[in-house]
């Protein structure tokens, strides 16, 4: 039986932010006299059916606000990891019980980032699984090449993965046919195998078939069942499902606008790292109304890591946005940055 550790780590709360007050109702930041809350008891998150098929392994960064009473409230994500790990991260802290924040010898409800790391121990992998990954893995790489007869081989390698049935050479292989790229175009096969992949749960090939369906795309038209498809593709992973997805509720495209929903994907595929998605999170973190401090610098910490990661329009943003800030707003998007980068 797979022995699985959990760690929670509660860490230090965002650094003050400059005009902070003490009102009862509003949750304060530690320092000027703010001290954080303490972890008095935690109950340990279960791995997902999907997180345990797939092995998966990572941080989900929450912020919460620990109440005069010691809860965990106002809980939201700020670095997904999906298949339905965010959810157990956030249903366990929410059974957590803490020492409250004080403030002048009395309990005050204080701003906290929580970190729930997922981890496996002793775990045997399957090595003839890692050795096809490995061997996708280099024959990705070999795609890239100059070499017309290194890029052939990759095909060839490809092809064989998907002839022993390894979804994602499937799912590559599926699409190569159904473009006519590297191979005669042959979209009947292509589909069939970007079917199979999909029938072993794996995400990306469940987009390709959610979004084909979504469009009508040489199948019956069928928005909704595409996109009931495609929400199952994004939390098993899929990133081309995440930023879909984060598109359509922004934008209203065959579904109502839902910026939180909006927000919810574009954070799966920011917190692994892709540029467009963490700049578009921030965007719509900057415009959204009533823009509360919490959101204000979770949005300058994403602008951050996409331009780093060589946004030009989040440098563009970023300039602008940071020669307004106060030192301890400058603290707080440093900190909650380095929570936020992907692991």
């Amino acid at each position: 039986m797979r022995a699985i550790i959990f760690t929670a780590l509660l860490s230090a709360a965002i650094a003050q932010l400059a005009g902070q007050t003490s009102d009862d109702d509003r949750p304060l930041t530690v320092g000027n006299g703010v001290t954080p809350p303490r972890v008095l008891s935690k109950v340990e998150p279960t791995y997902s059916p999907d997180a345990r098929a797939e092995q998966v392994q990572g941080t989900v960064v929450l912020e919460v606000v620990v109440s005069r009473r010691g809860l965990a409230e106002n809980i939201r994500v700020l670095s997904p990891l999906g298949f339905g790990l965010d959810e157990a991260a956030q249903g366990a802290v929410q059974r957590w019980r803490f020492a409250p924040g004080m403030k002048d010898g009395k309990p005050v409800p204080v701003i906290a980032t929580i970190e729930v790391n997922f981890r496996f121990q002793g775990v045997s992998f399957d090595q003839k699984f890692e050795r096809r990954r490995t061997r996708f893995n280099e024959a990705l790489a070999g795609l890239k090449s100059p070499n017309p007869k290194l890029i052939d081989h990759a095909v060839k390698e490809i092809e064989a993965l998907a002839k022993e049935k390894f979804p994602p050479a499937m799912t590559r292989f599926g699409s190569f046919e159904i473009a006519g790229e590297h191979v005669a175009r042959n979209p009947e096969d292509g589909w069939a195998l970007m079917e199979k992949a999909a029938a072993k749960n794996y995400g990306p090939a469940i987009y390709r078939i959610a979004a084909r369906q979504a469009a009508g795309d040489g199948v019956a038209k069928n928005v909704e069942a595409g996109l009931d498809k495609m929400r199952h593709a994004a939390a098993l992973g899929s990133l081309e499902a995440d930023v879909d997805l984060g598109v359509r509720y922004e934008k209203a495209m065959d579904v109502a606008a839902d910026p939180g929903r909006s927000r919810h994907y574009f954070r799966l595929c920011a917190s692994r790292g892709l540029k467009v998605c963490q700049y578009r999170l921030a965007s719509s973190l900057l415009n959204a109304p009533n823009r509360s401090d919490r959101d204000y610098v979770e949005a300058l910490a994403w602008l951050q890591l996409a331009a780093d990661n060589g946004s030009e329009e989040a440098k563009a943003a970023y300039a602008s946005e940071s020669a307004k800030l106060s030192d301890g707003q400058m603290n707080a998007v440093s900190g909650l940055m380095k929570r936020l980068a992907p692991r």
